[in-house]
């Protein structure tokens, strides 16, 4: 797992236990245990859906490098597959099932911005 992937699981985390502290009242700490394991299980969930490897892409990342917003929706919502990898990359076969058709776009992304 990498920072990125530490730092959004710890953010979720955080999120779901002051929702908690919200509704039920108490300290934010006494809700971060069972927040980490919540934000972990969803975490694990969206990487199987996505294909297992990687759960996510940084959308500054997709608008970059594609150049259009409705890019960044189409990625974000298709199913990831590492076609290949190198220690600082992913060779990414995105595939977005639209209207029943697939649409699939191949690039390459660095692991700093994969989820």
């Amino acid at each position: 797992m990498n920072s990125l992937s530490m730092k959004v699981l710890m953010n979720n985390a955080w999120k779901i236990a002051r929702n908690g502290q919200k509704r039920f009242g108490g300290k934010v700490t006494d809700y971060l245990a069972e927040a980490m394991k919540i934000a972990w299980k969803l975490y694990k969930e969206l990487k199987a859906k996505k294909g297992g490897k990687i759960a996510a892409i940084a959308p500054w990342f997709i608008r970059k490098t594609f150049g259009h917003e409705s890019m960044v929706q189409q990625i974000a919502g298709s199913t990831y597959n590492v076609k290949k990898e190198t220690t600082k990359a992913y060779l990414i076969e995105a595939v977005a099932h639209e209207g029943g058709i697939n649409i699939v776009n191949t690039f390459w992304a660095p692991k700093s911005v994969c989820i």
